[in-house]
Order: structure tokens, then sequence, then C-alpha cells
């Protein structure tokens, strides 16, 4: 093993050695390699309006910056801030919501809170419970109009337990207990 290895590195050693004395030139050989790209580039053209000089662009060729178009989403929005709000979860169920800032999951433990942070005035945010979609919340931020635990937060959203569809409720049905015979004497 050691022996290949020792081979592998004299060859690839030789290569690297040849390569270089190419490089510089030093070998005989018939041929010469010229440059792919003249130096005397410039001066063959010169000033044409053909020419094109990717340093120096032309103003009249870019749209102004109010000409350019913006999206709805940015022009109603201000600037970037942080928004903090409550997400309680009143199920039994650990659910989890995703952080709009990393990759990261945050879980709400069953009959609890934690503190949200956003970044836009409103936001569509769905928690998961198994992996699966469970809740939808629609937040939207009013600036220190929730009070919760001494504080002021800008938003706040409850998880309740989704209420079954419509058709898929059966009441069940009324036990029949069996009557016990009195004895006759």
């Amino acid at each position: 093993m050691d022996k290949k290895i020792i081979a592998v590195t004299a060859i690839a050693l030789f290569c690297l050695g040849h390569v270089a004395a190419n490089a510089q030139g030093v070998g005989d050989y018939s041929r010469t390699i010229a440059p792919a790209v003249s130096t005397d580039a410039p001066n063959a053209v010169g000033e044409s309006d053909l020419f094109f000089d990717p340093l120096t662009p032309d103003a009249s060729a870019l749209p102004g910056r109010s000409e350019l178009p913006v999206p709805a989403n940015l022009r109603d929005n201000q600037r970037a801030r942080r928004y903090t709000g409550i997400i309680k979860n009143k199920t039994r169920y650990e659910v989890s919501v995703p952080s709009e800032n990393s990759g990261a999951n945050l879980i709400i433990p069953a009959d609890s809170w934690i503190e949200y942070t956003i970044w836009t005035r409103r936001a569509n945010v769905t928690a998961y419970y198994d992996g699966k979609p469970f809740y939808c919340l629609k937040l939207s931020v009013h600036l220190n109009e929730y009070p919760f635990m001494c504080s002021k937060y800008d938003f706040m959203a409850e998880i309740v337990k989704p209420e079954p569809a419509a058709g898929q409720y059966k009441p069940m049905k009324k036990r029949k207990y069996r009557v016990k015979k009195q004895p006759q004497v």
C-alpha cells in the first residue's frame, strides 16, 4: 500500500514539474502560443460608435430612478422595523411556528405562549403539528396596544383547537341498560 502511494505522488510531482517547465518556455517546442486577445485591440477599433467600453456606460441607456417600477408591497410598507408580539397556544398539542429571520422552527408548548418577532406590519403564519399544517394565523401590528405580563406588545394571536368540520360530527348513541329482574317471593 505504501509503495502505491509513493508511486502515485512521484508521478504527480513529475507531471507538475513538466507543466511548470513548459510555462517557463523550457524545452524544444517548434510552435509558440499566441495570446488569445490582441494587446493592440483598442487601437485597432478606434473611437467609433461600434466600440463598447464597459467601464463607462452610457447614461442615456439606463432609466432614471423615478422611472423604475416599484412593487406594491414595498410602496405600502414603511422602513423595516422589529415588531414583537405574543402567540398563545390554547390547545393540548405542542405546535411549531417557523421563524421569519432564520430557518428554525419555534416550538410552543401546550397551554403556553412565546414572544414572536416579525419584520412587516402584516404577516401570515402557519402553525404546524406533527409536521402538518394545523392552524393559520393572520398577524396585524398595532403598536404597543396589547398589555401582557407587565409589558406592551405590538400584536397578539391565539391558537385554539379547530372546530370539527360540518358533517363529520356524529352524536353518540344512547346506551341501553339491561333491566334486572326482581326475584319473586
